[in-house]
């Protein structure tokens, strides 16, 4: 008895596509972390005006940290 549903159904946007282009392996791995609350507060603002997701402007300053720094 296979009936066929009257919808679709949806992927999990949050799955795990191994289609981001920024990680070297393609795994991603959750974190949490603690910041100032005026810091935390202009970091989604500028991730905002720049149409990112906030953990995604998080990533970017890092790399562009570790590269400055010989990483």
């Amino acid at each position: 008895m296979n009936k066929s549903l009257p919808f679709k159904k949806r992927e999990n946007p949050l799955a795990n596509t191994g289609t981001n282009a920024n990680a070297d392996s393609g795994i991603r791995e959750k974190y949490t972390a603690t910041m100032d609350r005026a810091l935390r507060k202009k970091v989604k603002i500028a991730a905002v005006e720049k149409g990112i997701m906030f953990s995604q402007y998080i990533e970017e300053a890092v790399i562009e940290k570790l590269e400055r720094e010989g990483y």
